[in-house]
């Protein structure tokens, strides 16, 4: 099996706090992980950096065969599929169910100017399809349970 995510010696600081520190971690294709802590323990942060959406501080971090540095981090995280209580805020309340599904399969939260083909909003539709929220398509994403959200807001394919 082969590495989807290898961090090696990760230690992320903002300030004078660090938030983690020397962490070694690899997935392999195919495994399922659970990531449990308490508050502050640096859950986020460590998904924030698996996702290629933050930087470490030092270490190296591969996801999908790519090494974080040396990689356009906005062709790679449409690759890469996250869904958590953090993303979910950042989703504008007003925005349709079905929009979210379409922007998320670029890595973008919330809909401004871009333009999306039919076949997004085809494959948009089809994954509600698959995971039974079809009927949650046309209501704002504000609207929804938390338990509901959670269909709604996985990026990758």
């Amino acid at each position: 099996m082969s590495a989807v995510l290898e961090l090696a010696e990760v230690t992320v600081r903002r300030g004078q706090a660090t938030l983690l520190d020397r962490v070694t971690w690899v997935v392999k294709d195919g495994e399922r992980w659970v990531v449990l802590g308490a508050n502050g323990a640096g859950k986020t942060t460590l998904l924030q950096v698996a996702a290629a959406q933050m930087h470490p501080t030092s270490g190296a971090v591969g996801v999908l065969g790519e090494l974080i540095g040396t990689v356009d981090v906005f062709e790679l995280r449409p690759r890469i599929g996250l869904t958590s209580a953090a993303l979910a805020e950042r989703i504008p309340r007003h925005e349709k169910v079905r929009d979210v599904v379409v922007s998320a399969s670029y890595a973008v939260v919330g809909r401004w100017r871009e333009d999306y083909d039919e076949v997004d909003h085809a494959r948009a539709e089809a994954l509600l399809r698959e995971v039974r929220a079809d009927r949650l398509a046309d209501r704002t994403f504000g609207t929804l349970s938390e338990g509901s959200a959670s269909g709604c807001r996985s990026p990758a394919p």
